[in-house]
This record gives structure tokens, C-alpha cells and sequence, in this order.
């Protein structure tokens, strides 16, 4: 009798100290994505609501938000000025991604003029580049990166190999980190739809399956909200267009272990449609 309740008091002890370590290396973190929000001067529409999602985001008060491109409806100098006027006051870490909407040389402002007037607002995005990594925290590398054509609009997004190498290299040197990538156009779409895949996606997925530390790649574009996990564990989220009724965005919480974050399917991803 008295080894029963040694067995037993040493079985609920060992589960007691699992049960607390494990709550020791247990993290969390929540992060805000907005897409295709088509902002323009000459429409008070868009306006109105980006007003809106400021207050909603602010009592979300999520770690860092990140517009996921379009967030212009034509590519012109005063309405890119006019967004990140409409932003600037959101008191939230904030990043930029690039659309295809957004700046391109044939009929609209050059990708330079806009990341000029992007990093005059915007002092996260010190460095004036449209691929770019951030660090919100010690465990966690997040990054942008530009798919969209440099002439001329296009519904195609397309990744070069040189932004392939560049991701590859940095999944490489941080294999204990966990990676969060942001781009326009979906490696993963929601649905069919030829006109808007990405061109060299094959080359991009090959390079993936190489690492084991990518939890979710985001995305807008496809005016949808959907979410998929592929073979690798890779989260693949298509976010709503924030200017279409009901003007909606996503707030995205991950929960983590420490001791076993190396593996996209042992993280915990919530995602959460909000309406303003």
C-alpha cells in the first residue's frame, strides 16, 4: 500500500513538473493583416473605414500589423501619400507590402517614389527596399517580400530568382528561427484562377521544401479569406479585401512551445476575421 502511494505521488509529481515547464517555454503572439484596402483620394470610401480599422486595431492591440499590398486603388503619388497619412497615426509597429496596384513604371509612380514616401511616414521600414525582413521577436523572423511586376500592371504575380536565392539563404542561416512570409499574390491560391497565379511558383515551393521552420505565408489579392496547410505544415492564408463589404481584416494569433517550435505543425495558428 505504502509503494502504491509512492508510485502515485511520484506520477503526479513528474506530471506536475511537466505540466509547469511546459507552461515556462509557452509563448504567444498576435500580429494584424489588412489587404487590398484601394485607397483613394477622389473616394471618401475607403477613408471612412481605414479610420475605423485604426480604433479596432488599437483595442486588438495586436504586436505588429502588416498591409498586405493594394493599398492603393491607382498608382499615383498623392493617393500613396494619403494612405500612409490615413495610417500613420495607428501607434502600432506597421509594415508595408507591395501590390500590383500599387507602383510600376508604365502607368503609375516607380516602386523607388513609393518606398520614398512609404519610409518618410513609416520608421519601421528604415531601409528602402520592397523585400525586407523584421524581427518581432527573439524567435520570430517575418518577411516581406515584392511579386509584383516592375513595367507594367499585371494580375500575374511573379518571383524572381534572385528573391528565391535570398529567402533560401536567409531560411538557411536562421534554421532555429521561426519564418512568417508576407507577399501580395498567394504561392498557394484559394481558389483556380490562371490570371492570377504567381509565375516561377514551382521554383519558390521547391526551395521551401528544403526548410522545416516556415509557419505561414500570407497573402491578399485574391479578395478571399481562406486558410490551407500544405504537406510541410505551411500555413498558406489568403486575407479578405478590406474594401469590400464588410470591410474586414485579420487578426492572427500563434501560440508556441519553445522547446518545439522548429516544426510548423507543432504551432498553434488562430485566425480571426474582424469586422470594423
Amino acid at each position: 500500500m505504502v509503494m502504491c502511494r509512492r508510485i502515485t505521488y511520484f506520477i503526479l509529481m513528474a506530471l506536475f513538473l511537466l505540466f509547469n515547464s511546459s507552461s515556462v517555454f509557452a509563448k504567444e503572439f498576435s500580429f494584424a493583416q489588412i489587404s487590398d484596402v484601394h485607397y483613394s483620394l477622389s473616394d471618401s470610401y475607403p477613408a471612412k473605414y481605414l479610420y475605423f480599422l485604426k480604433s479596432s486595431i488599437i483595442k486588438k492591440n495586436p504586436d505588429f500589423v502588416v498591409f498586405l499590398g493594394d493599398n492603393v486603388a491607382k498608382s499615383r503619388e498623392e493617393d500613396v501619400i494619403g494612405f500612409m497619412q490615413s495610417i500613420y497615426s495607428l501607434r502600432l509597429p506597421y509594415y508595408v507590402v507591395l501590390g500590383n496596384t500599387d507602383a510600376h513604371k508604365l502607368s503609375g509612380i516607380e516602386k523607388e517614389i513609393y518606398l520614398d514616401i512609404v519610409t518618410t511616414f513609416n520608421h519601421n521600414q528604415k531601409e528602402q527596399e520592397t523585400d525586407y525582413y523584421f524581427q518581432p521577436n527573439k524567435d520570430v523572423i517575418c518577411v516581406v517580400l515584392d511579386v509584383t511586376p516592375n513595367f507594367a500592371p499585371s494580375k500575374h504575380g511573379e518571383i524572381s530568382d534572385e528573391q528565391i536565392a535570398w529567402l533560401d539563404n536567409l531560411l538557411s542561416k536562421n534554421s532555429k528561427k521561426m519564418f512568417f512570409i508576407f507577399h501580395h499574390c498567394p504561392l498557394v491560391p484559394p481558389r483556380v484562377e490562371y490570371q492570377l497565379s504567381m509565375f516561377n511558383a514551382e521554383k519558390y515551393r521547391e526551395m521551401l521544401d528544403k526548410h522545416s521552420n516556415v509557419v505561414l505565408i500570407s497573402s491578399g489579392h485574391y479578395r478571399q479569406s481562406a486558410i490551407s496547410q500544405d504537406e510541410k505544415g505551411i500555413r498558406h492564408i489568403s486575407a479578405p479585401a478590406f474594401e469590400e463589404v464588410p470591410h474586414s481584416y485579420q487578426l492572427i494569433k500563434v501560440i508556441y512551445d519553445k522547446k518545439r517550435f522548429r516544426y510548423p505543425k507543432n504551432i498553434e495558428v488562430l485566425v480571426e476575421n474582424v469586422k470594423v
